[in-house]
């Protein structure tokens, strides 16, 4: 059976520029809850709605990421995992479903997460389809309060990166 990977890290952190080089190199499947949501659901709801409808779409991405695995096709979940309790409840379901998984913490520091938001921000007015939320600076900032960074625990069992320029490069691990 293929391998499951967990990205993990900030807005801004590198998460999906690393999944899709990782999905490329690996001739995986990505899942990205973004990318999902602004088609499905549109930008703005309430925080209530915002959380059921991720639940929803995770619990359909972890279905089809069983039939993917099945079938020997890797898969990516590009969702960010901003708690302790996300990372180890979905930590838990791969143990259960018996996978091959890996955890990779993109871990970037607050100053550049705001910077490559806003360069995204620019992105986003200027394409065709949306397919990121565009952050305010006070966005940032809550969100940023609400990060859980991994524990040094969580830490030993990760693949740790430190993206540190505007660019870096996967090596498929």
């Amino acid at each position: 059976m293929a391998k499951i990977y967990f990205i993990c890290g900030f807005i801004g952190s590198g998460k999906t520029t690393y999944s899709k080089q990782l999905a490329t190199l690996s001739q995986g499947y990505r899942y990205n809850l973004d990318e999902w949501m602004i088609p499905l659901y549109g930008e703005h709801m309430e925080r209530a709605v915002f959380d059921a409808r991720i639940e929803l779409l995770t619990e359909l991405f972890k279905r089809q990421a069983l039939a993917l695995l099945e079938l020997g096709v890797p898969v990516i979940f590009d969702f960010g995992f901003w708690r302790h309790a996300d990372r180890q409840s979905i930590r838990h379901w791969a143990i259960s479903q018996q996978l091959e998984f890996q955890f990779v913490y993109l871990d970037s520091d607050y100053a550049l997460c705001c910077e490559r938001a806003q360069q995204r921000n620019q992105t986003i007015k200027q394409g065709p389809q949306q397919d990121a939320f565009e952050m305010t600076p006070e966005m940032l900032a809550l969100f940023w309060s609400q990060f859980e960074a991994p524990n040094e625990a969580e830490r030993q069992r990760m693949l740790c990166i430190v993206p540190n320029s505007a660019h870096f490069m996967c090596d498929g691990e």
